[in-house]
């Protein structure tokens, strides 16, 4: 089965909000989930609000650094957060407040010792607390994931941070070690150890020796995290994926470059963030990920072959909508009066009809919101054609011998839609892979990595 990383961390986060144990859809709990803004990052793109009540019982979704949370003394707090001394302050103060029934901690990543000792003297200072906290636990889930095969590690700027000149061997040490958590993170939900190839020198391979030895401590330990709750990728199959891990400067061109295809583009033009975009005169954000059919089947294509999809989808829905009304004797009135009030004949095309609005309605939804990005895109296409690169442009395709069925492309320093789509093209035409999962430390626009790429110049002292 191929690996689907939205899929994997979909499921930790709903057993995190069922307070680690499996859905029981019968019981009854009032929750409040309360989280940071990188556990907000992580959230947003799986789950919208009723997401979080339907899967996990969540009721109220609270900010952590919000100045005012009024107490719910019989909620259960399920906590979302990075493992941070401020978070730890702030879990401290909640429970000294009683804000909440039970506490649940769950830290993104691996919480260090000397935080966990703090928090635990904390709340032995007000022995009212103590037995609220029910459970603490190391999630290993602080990256982003904005597709099913795609995902960012959310940390800003990490170009500029490591090839700033004023750089020292420290802050350069914390950086690849943060990247390599991060990678950490990923390899563990997806509970597989993947053979790891990067170039020679430069970050790639510093990263790849620090998750190689992180890999390699966790395999010794008796009850690691890849044989306990993992995916189990690794311990179900004796294929490993292959891990290949770049440096931006490896094809730094693709970073600045504007593609025409309706991923890219909505991404570069209409500053597409965690899967969301607010689009002109709209109160409303758009919201498109893998559950939009029209995005996941059209997302790859060039934009004039996106803006005859969606006349294809609209004349298809006005017809399917005229042979419901023609069965069920209500004429041909149009679909503006499509509402239900007009249906009649005989029962089995009533019960018919009625099943099908449901369908239809969210068919129209999809279509009307596509709709309204390609009109928005339109508006700005002057931009954003100003330099199209062709569909054969250059854009980190590696080709790797031997029989590996499963890939995991990383980019250090920021990656984009481009490169994406162009390994998922390379994936269906070469058939090289099962699977090819593509990350990066952020997801960029060519203008942002330009922005990262003036501060720098700057720096050197360059004009």
């Amino acid at each position: 089965m191929a690996l689907n990383l939205r899929h994997k961390q979909m499921e930790c986060v709903i057993r995190m909000l069922n307070l680690n144990q499996p859905l029981n859809p019968n019981e009854e709990c009032y929750k409040a989930l309360i989280y940071d803004g990188f556990g907000e990052k992580i959230i947003a793109p799986l789950m919208q609000v009723k997401d979080l009540l339907k899967q996990g019982g969540v009721t109220l979704p609270l900010r952590i650094d919000k100045k005012v949370r009024s107490p719910v003394p019989d909620a259960a707090a399920v906590y979302f957060i990075q493992p941070s001394p401020s978070n730890i302050d702030k879990i401290i103060a909640d429970a000294s407040r009683s804000l909440y029934h039970t506490y649940h901690l769950n830290f993104s990543s691996r919480i260090p010792r000397p935080l966990l000792e703090n928090l635990a003297s904390g709340t032995l200072k007000n022995s009212g607390s103590v037995a609220r906290f029910a459970s603490v636990h190391d999630q290993y889930l602080e990256f982003v994931t904005l597709e099913d095969n795609m995902f960012s590690l959310a940390q800003d700027s990490v170009y500029l941070q490591l090839n700033d000149p004023s750089a020292g061997d420290r802050e350069i040490e914390e950086i690849i070690e943060k990247v390599s958590n991060g990678l950490f993170c990923v390899l563990t939900t997806l509970g597989v150890v993947p053979v790891i190839r990067c170039p020679r020198g430069g970050p790639a391979e510093m990263v790849a020796s620090s998750l190689d030895q992180k890999l390699r401590d966790q395999l010794q330990s008796k009850n690691n995290l890849f044989t306990e709750g993992g995916g189990g990728g690794f311990m179900s199959s004796f294929q490993r994926p292959l891990l290949c891990i770049f440096d931006r400067n490896f094809e730094l061109s693709v970073g600045i470059q504007h593609d025409f295809r309706y991923r890219p583009l909505v991404h570069d033009v209409l500053g597409l963030k965690l899967n969301r975009l607010k689009l002109p005169g709209e109160k409303k954000e758009a919201f498109v990920d893998s559950s939009d059919p029209f995005w996941s089947a059209n997302g790859s294509l060039e934009f004039p072959e996106v803006a005859l999809e969606i006349e294809t989808q609209l004349n298809k829905y006005k017809k399917d909508v005229e042979e419901v009304n023609r069965r069920t004797g209500g004429g041909a009135r149009g679909i503006a009066e499509f509402d239900g009030t007009d249906l009649i004949g005989n029962t089995k095309h009533l019960m018919n009809a009625v099943n099908s609005l449901p369908v239809l309605t969210e068919r129209k939804q999809v279509i009307d919101k596509h709709t309204n990005i390609a009109t928005a895109l339109l508006g700005e296409m002057v931009i954003a054609i100003t330099i199209r690169v062709s569909k054969s442009g250059s854009n980190g395709n590696s080709y790797v011998k031997g029989p590996f069925k499963e890939a995991i492309v990383f980019m250090i320093g920021g990656g984009n839609y481009i490169e994406y789509s162009s390994l998922q093209e390379l994936w269906h035409r070469q058939e090289m892979a099962k699977n090819i999962i593509y990350g990066a430390t952020e997801i960029l626009t060519g203008t942002e990595l330009v922005e990262q790429l003036a501060v720098l110049g700057q720096k050197m002292g360059l004009r």
